[in-house]
């Protein structure tokens, strides 16, 4: 049976990074088709044929679709193999949790080592930079590019932190991932692009300023309003699927 896929070109490609293992590869590429929708509704993953299809040994596809499995992203039906599944409202709300508290720590952590002069101005100009990325007409933008220079500008205010097991921790959660594996195939992200460059603002400014207090402030106001329009383009894209299917 061939992999359910909506088109053929969109196969990801193996592109390893640096020190990268190939599970870790194979994970990241596989992730990638999941969250832009390469994969249908439901699909099975069949192990042999991503290893056929990869050119790659069982053991580490394998290794891959366990801790997609472990992160939510797909899951394990006994005596039925592995399926996509889709993210619910208890997970969305789980894991924007435990992000306000991750962000609201890393910010801190940055204010404190930006007095103590521990890091340099540049890093808040990187932020900055991003921004300006991010700060573009809507319709300049594609939902890919902005999800990841959206996910750049929140990881790089954990990196900023110096705390290792508050990134990792934050990599774990792949929330980033998660926003985009919500709004695929809707486009209600382009009418809040505006109001998100504001509250990216509001939060480079609190960080110039070494002011903890707006910083928090700030970050609760993006999350918060984040949070909600994550459930509410969650309940919009199962019923479009929904309605989709019903008519197939």
């Amino acid at each position: 049976m061939p992999i359910s896929v909506r088109s053929p070109e969109d196969l990801g490609e193996l592109v390893g990074k640096p020190g990268e293992t190939l599970a870790e590869t194979l994970r990241r590429t596989l992730l990638d088709m999941i969250v832009f929708g390469y994969f249908e509704r439901g699909t099975r993953l069949y192990p042999e044929k991503l290893a056929e299809h990869f050119n790659v040994s069982l053991t580490p596809v394998r290794e891959a679709l366990m801790r997609l499995a472990a992160e939510g992203f797909i899951e394990v039906i006994q005596r039925r193999g592995y399926h996509i599944r889709d993210p619910d409202a208890k997970q969305v709300l789980d894991l924007w949790q435990v992000r306000l508290a991750i962000e609201l720590m890393a910010g801190e952590l940055m204010i404190d080592r930006l007095k103590a002069g521990a890091l340099a101005d540049a890093a808040i100009d990187e932020l900055e930079a991003i921004h300006q990325r991010l700060s573009v007409e809507p319709h300049a933008i594609s939902h890919k590019d902005r999800h990841e220079q959206n996910a750049s500008f929140h990881h790089r205010i954990v990196e900023f932190s110096g705390n290792d097991l508050l990134l990792s921790t934050y990599r774990g959660i792949q929330m980033q991932v998660l926003h985009a594996w919500i709004q695929r195939g809707i486009e209600t992200w382009r009418a809040r692009h505006a109001s998100e460059a504001v509250e990216h603002s509001a939060i480079i400014k609190a960080l110039r300023d070494r002011n903890p207090s707006d910083y928090a402030k700030a970050v609760r106001a993006h999350l918060g309003r984040s949070l909600k329009d994550a459930l509410a383009d969650l309940k919009a894209r199962n019923v479009i699927e929904e309605l989709a299917q019903s008519r197939s």
